[in-house]
């Protein structure tokens, strides 16, 4: 544990950069330096005598996850059974580098920021360290050790709104809406069909399932029903929309989507339209060169009439 630790700070004073920013360069800070290098060389290698000589015997050392330690206890657990070797190993850096001398104390504060893996996935940490070093009797060692996770940045929440409705945008698909409609239920007229659905057209019926799916079938069936009522096998009739539940919403650089309910009637000459089923759409409609075609059909909840 002590070697992974001890290999964060590596890099701390491998730079050369020994002084606060802005600030005098410490008188010590060579010496400093190179005990810390001294310390860190063989404090990888969790070399017990390096450990000696760099802590202080009062050493009060706070770990990040909240835990009072001193040099008793770091040298306890260096002399218990090494630890397995990380799968995935952690590179460290330090930023933000400065050390302030204060006569026979000086302290040493940086960013140590600790990367696990690599692209990606690597995970990222980052902690504030703080040591204070005493000299005593000619020599430097550490007496306090402070060590803080930097709670990770949470993402923040940048989010957009929806497309506006253009001005005219419910007219043009009310009108697209009342063409296709009357083309496939009124006057069975194919070709105007073909120009307003896409060739990759799609139907879900809660019915019949997934049953249209090209716009070429859709012709088909369109043409197949025109013929049944022509040779008197289906009943005629008409769909009509409920004009107070059409809602339009625009889908950024495709179309606009339509919701609303709508209701069918068999149609006899001479009658009066005889109301037979009531049922929830959603239409996906696509805007090709300003001209609207139909893409997706969602037809649902039907209700027969009582």
């Amino acid at each position: 544990m002590w070697r992974h630790f001890l290999t964060a700070i590596v890099t701390l004073f491998m730079s050369g950069t020994a002084w606060a920013q802005g600030a005098s360069p410490a008188p010590d800070a060579e010496e400093l330096t190179r005990l810390l290098k001294y310390f860190l060389d063989g404090a990888s290698r969790d070399d017990v005598a390096v450990h000696e000589r760099f802590w202080a015997d009062d050493l009060i050392y706070t770990r990040s996850a909240g835990v009072r330690i001193g040099k008793a206890d770091i040298l306890a657990d260096l002399h218990a059974a090494p630890a397995a070797e990380p799968a995935v190993p952690t590179a460290y850096a330090a930023e933000d580098i400065r050390i302030q001398q204060y006569g026979d104390m000086a302290i040493v504060a940086f960013r140590l920021v600790g990367t696990t893996g690599s692209g990606a996935g690597a995970q990222v940490d980052h902690y504030l360290n703080t040591g204070t070093f005493l000299k005593r009797n000619g020599e430097w060692r550490a007496v306090a050790w402070q060590a803080t996770r930097v709670p990770a940045k949470e993402a923040e929440v940048n989010l957009t709104p929806g497309p506006k409705a253009r001005a005219g945008l419910h007219d043009e698909i009310l009108a697209a809406d009342a063409a296709l409609f009357r083309a496939f239920f009124d006057t069975c007229d194919i070709e105007a069909l073909r120009g307003l659905v896409t060739d990759d057209f799609e139907m879900f019926h809660d019915k019949d399932g997934r049953d249209l799916t090209s716009g070429a079938s859709f012709i088909k069936a369109a043409q197949d029903k025109c013929k049944r009522q022509a040779d008197g096998v289906d009943f005629l009739s008409t769909r009509k929309l409920v004009p107070e539940s059409m809602k339009v919403y625009p889908i950024n650089n495709y179309g606009a989507v339509e919701t609303g309910v709508h209701t069918f009637y068999a149609v006899k000459p001479g009658e009066p339209d005889r109301l037979t089923e009531t049922s929830q759409f959603v239409h996906v409609w696509k805007e090709e060169n300003g001209h609207w075609r139909l893409a997706r059909v969602l037809s649902f909840d039907h209700q027969l009439a009582q």
